[in-house]
């Protein structure tokens, strides 16, 4: 019954905010323009709609403003009572999901319009531009940012009372690093577009249809966007540094949350792939200069194809650089030695999957060209391919691109293997490196064996012409190539399974082997529906150095 309430009353909640912010926006708006047009300028709120917009407005905000005042009143009701049914009420997962919702609504709605408000300004008073219409964002701004404060304050305030229920709270955790990932992305790309603005200004390379102030129109978009991106993830940064440096166990759980470090690791994945397109791009057009296959694509420039891409992956790189630097120093810091090289491992290891894939595809690529070519002319059906491609270039660049990638990243990787034989070879991520490249090689190999004979099959029953074949092969080749190596690595990674049991302490003795530890085996009762996750955590922060929790049970 208690959680039907909930349910109810958080639902009605969320829905009557945002109708109630939509209506208060455009009141906003409304009276921004009317201000501006007080002291004699700004473009109009709507032209001939005005009366129209402004009855929307103030119908969406007395109704759905009504029905919010209520439902808040009755949540709020909730809240008064003995500290254990506060804390319920606090922890529950329909306010946690409420606030979810909430703070990422109006924190979109906060982003646009701040994007809004600095494209205008910069427009207008940066470069001079005209035709930009201030009262909308700034209404966006004032509505919005007001509500995600308030809901902001109101969520710091059920952390601080019942820290022990909200510790774990995944929901809060998967706001905050859900928006300081989108937002990082969303910086990086548009300051690589800015970059690229930047550097055809200073370069003059006007495009032909453009007019004469071509550079400063292109430039505000990006540049606002970068501005309002990098903003907001600055204030998210900060709000989960606060949550850091809180008191155990909230301090505790938010240091060792696998949100925040999966944070990390994943903004590692998609910089490091964003790295191998934009350079692999980049590269392209510089190999099929070199080759004499590069051809303008609507009046593009050799220097703006070649340059555009790799200015964009520069900010990729160095947000790529800097967070694995980051989870690395944060976990040697809260985990000490072997979380340390845990967390470096697995952000080497996506590194190395990037650009093992970038590798294979650019080799598979290259090699279907060279049997598409030497097969033009043959008789036999199973190469018929037509003429052969010319994405040389293309398939050349991404194979390139690929071995510099990840060529240094399994080299540190194996050189870690080498000094730390046991603890890397055993490990979940290396271990799930190898396994996912040689399940995902034995797929590419049962699709193109499966093609291949089924062209085969055709040929003999039809006695005709087959599809082309020239991809299978590619395909069947590299894979063969690259399943083989990684099960060669992942077959002396087991063989060092014995040596591993051959260690495994008795407890409360020291051993020799591989490492001795002595091991004692401690067990802590508590109340029940205690959280022995925020205890764990804050058992962890206090251990000495050289000492270990593993959970058994």
């Amino acid at each position: 019954m208690l959680t039907a309430k909930r349910l109810y009353l958080y639902s009605v909640l969320f829905v009557s905010l945002m109708l109630l912010l939509w209506g208060l926006a455009d009141l906003a708006r409304f009276l921004f323009d009317e201000l501006a047009h007080a002291v004699g300028s700004a473009p109009a709120f709507g032209g001939t709609f005005a009366g129209e917009e402004l009855s929307r407005a103030l119908a969406l905000g007395l109704v759905a403003g009504i029905t919010f005042v209520v439902h808040l009143l009755l949540v709020r009701r909730t809240l008064h009572g003995s500290p254990p049914e506060v804390a319920d009420e606090r922890a529950s997962a329909s306010r946690s999901t409420y606030f979810f919702l909430a703070l990422s609504a109006t924190g979109v709605a906060l982003l646009l319009s701040t994007y809004e408000l600095v494209r205008s300004l910069l427009g207008a008073l940066a470069f001079g531009l005209r035709g930009y219409d201030l009262a909308w964002p700034l209404g966006g701004i004032v509505v919005f940012g007001a509500a995600w404060v308030l809901h902001l304050v109101v969520r710091r305030t059920d952390l601080r009372v019942a820290p022990g229920r909200l510790a774990g709270d995944w929901l809060t955790r998967a706001y905050l690093y859900g928006g300081l990932l989108v937002l990082c992305l969303i910086a990086a790309l548009q300051l690589g577009a800015a970059l690229t603005v930047a550097a055809r200004g200073v370069l003059d390379l006007q495009p032909a249809w453009a007019s004469n102030r071509w550079w400063e129109e292109a430039a505000v978009g990006p540049v606002a966007a970068s501005i309002a991106a990098s903003t907001a993830w600055l204030i998210h940064w900060l709000m989960a540094g606060h949550l850091l440096a809180a008191p155990d166990p909230m301090g505790a759980a938010h240091r060792l949350a696998r949100t925040r470090r999966g944070y990390f690791l994943v903004l590692v994945l998609v910089s490091a792939t964003s790295v191998l397109v934009f350079t692999a791009t980049g590269l392209q057009h510089l190999l099929a200069e070199l080759l004499g296959t590069w051809r303008p694509n609507e009046g593009s420039r050799l220097v703006e194809d070649i340059g555009g891409p790799l200015l964009v992956a520069l900010p990729f790189a160095v947000t790529w650089w800097w967070h694995l630097r980051r989870a690395a120093l944060e976990a040697a810091r809260v985990g000490g030695a072997t979380v340390h090289r845990a967390v470096t491992r697995t952000g080497r290891l996506l590194v190395a999957f990037v650009g093992l894939s970038g590798l294979v595809v650019g080799l598979a690529w290259q090699l279907r060209i060279l049997l598409a070519t030497a097969m033009a002319d043959h008789q036999t059906s199973l190469f018929t391919s037509g003429s052969a491609s010319d994405d040389g270039a293309a398939a050349l660049a991404v194979a390139l691109v690929g071995l510099v990638i990840w060529t240094p990243a399994w080299a540190l990787s194996q050189r870690e293997r080498a000094g730390h034989s046991v603890e890397a070879a055993m490990s979940g991520s290396r271990r799930g490196y190898l396994m996912l490249v040689s399940g995902l090689a034995v797929v590419a190999l049962m699709g193109s064996l499966a093609y291949l004979v089924w062209q085969g099959t055709r040929a003999l029953l039809e006695s005709g012409t087959v599809g082309d074949t020239t991809w299978a092969f590619a395909i069947l080749g590299v894979a063969t190539v690259v399943l083989g190596y990684h099960l060669w690595q992942l077959r002396a990674d087991l063989a060092l399974a014995p040596a591993i049991g051959a260690a495994e302490p008795v407890a409360g003795e020291a051993v020799t082997g591989i490492e001795a530890r002595a091991r004692e085996t401690i067990e802590i009762s508590a109340p029940a529906g205690a959280d022995f996750k925020v205890l764990n955590a804050a058992i962890r922060t206090e251990l000495p150095d050289g000492y270990e929790l593993r959970i058994v049970g």
